[in-house]
């Protein structure tokens, strides 16, 4: 059994994917993460180089490659891996995928105007960050198998909550 965290960038996805894993026991695989040791640069050079539409088939053979034949492991795949299919339903055969469902005014706080933050937004160039919330958002809960608020929540029962979906699904 893995787990899969999904939502937007600021969402929390590594930060409460680092304390489900310890939780559970699991290990933490941050998809970013592997892109970046895989191309040797910082995941923002890497758009700007591919592109959105490269990147993001760049992302999802990452997706496929990493989490093939894993188990107890909680996935943390960039925000915008949710633009392809073949890598959501892949991680939805092989994981419980759980929203991470923050506000738009709090993903904008964390994210501020900050260059190195949203140079890691694929999309951004056609859209307001609030329209590609949106749109991310229906997809994401198109994708999800559960969704959790963790604004709502302290991290602890915020874990506590994906544990308790997780079990509730064995």
């Amino acid at each position: 059994m893995n787990v899969t965290l999904i939502g937007m960038a600021g969402a929390g996805k590594s930060y409460i994917g680092k304390h489900l894993a310890e939780r559970l026991n699991y290990t933490f695989l941050d998809i970013d993460s592997v892109l970046e040791e895989m191309h040797g640069k910082e995941l923002e050079k890497i758009l700007e180089e591919l592109g959105d539409e490269q990147f993001i088939e760049t992302e999802s053979k990452t997706i496929l490659a990493a989490t093939a034949d894993k188990d107890r492991h909680v996935f943390s795949p960039g925000g915008s891996s949710i633009y392809e299919p073949d890598a959501m339903r892949h991680l939805g055969s092989v994981s419980r995928i759980v929203f991470l469902k923050v506000p738009f005014s709090v993903i904008k706080k964390r994210i501020g105007h900050s260059p190195a933050r949203l140079g890691r937004v694929v999309g951004l160039g056609n859209k307001s960050f609030e329209e590609l919330y949106d749109d991310r958002t229906a997809l994401y809960e198109k994708y999800a198998h559960h969704t959790v608020e963790p604004e709502k929540l302290s991290v602890d029962e915020t874990v506590q909550a994906i544990v308790d979906f997780i079990n509730s699904k064995r």
